[in-house]
């Protein structure tokens, strides 16, 4: 018998979402929908995504979703000025109204653009996010940030716009390819980083993970999003740095991530963002050596991520100049002293640049840039 849901609730500006974990999670949209808004709801999703999971959606749906989705091109090709202004345009012409919202079934990319979408039509409607990647079900699809990407780089144009409810179904997952599913484990990985009594747990998780048991991975989606609810109701707006802590392994990560091209997975930037940027945090943040070689064999052996290629490391460090974590000081980066203790910090590229390197020499060594 396969265990029930879990489910938990978070507020932030005024925003109550809850967020639902679990085997069959689709099935409560029946009854949160009308909860929310009462008028007509549209699934945005992608061709691919809908075809797996869209008959799963509209049956737990039920009769305030439209069956009909929007649909925006898979993988990041649907974050741009273009696809975004078409679907606000279809959502309104399809006749959205007030009283009514969106369902994002898809990814990371799709809770993305949907999300924009669906903070600006009409002046803002409500947003469920109903993530079917592992990436999105552990980490984007709560916080409420929404983008499309610039050609300076990812996620440079958005909003923060908080989905009134989350529901992650782990049977979702089951259909993912490996390097996709292995790619979402980077931030799996990063969470139990940040929250010292995940991080004692983690390794009990290790084995069940790479061997997708639905157990494990409810675990783990539910840990992950339980350490970003309390991160993020403490910080929403990324005023007081809390927040910022959720993007260790991103500063290098999102750089290398655009400078491929997105040859490489979000996940594996993010991969060998967290390995430099443990590298790092043991010259100017006091993590111990031992526990930052530790952490990176497990993201290693966990997200099995390409060598990053020459081109990206010969362009990442262009892209940093136009990273959103930057200010009129420069550049910032969360760091670990300790698992469960981020440290954020001024860095300069030059040290970001020599971390990285020392990474890849020492986990990659027959590939260093």
């Amino acid at each position: 018998m396969r265990a029930a849901p879990r489910r938990f609730t978070m507020r932030t500006d005024g925003v109550v979402t809850e967020v639902i974990v679990g085997a069959g999670a689709l099935t409560a949209l029946g009854t949160r929908l009308p909860r929310i808004a009462k008028g007509r709801w549209f699934a945005v999703s992608s061709e691919p995504v809908f075809a797996r999971h869209g008959a799963r959606l509209v049956a737990g749906a039920g009769e305030l979703l439209d069956p009909d989705p929007l649909l925006v091109p898979d993988g990041e090709r649907a974050k741009t000025w273009r696809v975004l202004g078409a679907l606000v345009a279809n959502l309104v012409g399809r006749g959205l109204k007030r009283d009514g919202g969106v369902v994002a079934l898809g990814g990371g990319t799709v809770g993305d653009v949907a999300g924009l979408a669906a903070s600006l039509a009409l002046r803002g409607v409500p947003v469920v996010q109903a993530p079917t990647t592992l990436l999105a079900a552990s980490d984007s699809a709560l916080g409420g940030k929404t983008a499309v990407d610039l050609p300076q780089g990812k996620n440079l144009a958005g909003t923060v716009h908080h989905p009134r409810l989350v529901v992650a179904d782990i049977d979702t997952l089951a259909t993912l390819p490996e390097r996709d599913f292995r790619s979402g484990l980077a931030e799996v990985v990063k969470s139990a980083m940040l929250d010292a009594a995940f991080h004692r747990d983690f390794p009990r998780l290790v084995n069940p993970l790479e061997k997708r048991r639905p157990e494990a991975l409810a675990e783990a989606v539910l840990r992950s999003l339980r350490m970003k609810a309390r991160v993020v109701s403490q910080d929403p707006l990324e005023t007081t740095g809390a927040r910022f802590s959720l993007n260790l392994g991103h500063t290098v990560g999102h750089a290398l991530e655009t400078a491929s091209r997105h040859r490489l997975t979000h996940g594996e930037a993010v991969a060998w963002g967290l390995l430099a940027e443990l590298h790092l945090s043991t010259k100017v943040a006091d993590l111990d050596p031992e526990t930052a070689d530790v952490l990176s064999l497990t993201t290693l052996r966990l997200v099995l991520p390409r060598f990053p290629g020459a081109a990206a490391l010969a362009g990442w460090r262009g892209v940093l100049a136009h990273d959103k974590k930057s200010d009129r000081r420069g550049l910032r980066a969360a760091l670990l002293a300790a698992p469960g203790v981020p440290r954020v910090t001024r860095v300069s590229a030059e040290a970001l640049e020599a971390s990285l390197a020392a990474a890849l020499e020492r986990y990659n060594p027959r590939s260093t840039p």
